[in-house]
């Protein structure tokens, strides 16, 4: 399934511009934040950040391990 979203103009910022098929699919709400993932074969995929307390936490152990090396020599 395909769905096609608007983009537009805000202040000095690009939106995009959910249809009620989108807003329906994706589960989202004024205020929700969406994320883009990118896969193997260049492409994005669209989905609803997970704020669940393993969702972040994984989040965060994630992030740590990525720049462990750096947060281990600035320590020092």
């Amino acid at each position: 399934m395909m769905i096609a979203l608007k983009v537009t103009q805000v202040g000095d910022e690009m939106a995009l511009v959910l249809s009620d098929e989108a807003l329906e699919l994706l589960g989202v709400s004024e205020g929700d934040t969406l994320c883009f993932e990118a896969s193997p074969d260049g492409g994005l995929r669209l989905a609803k950040l997970d704020m669940s307390f393993d969702a972040r936490r994984e989040r965060d152990r994630a992030f740590l391990n990525r720049y462990r090396k750096t947060f281990e020599t600035l320590a020092k």
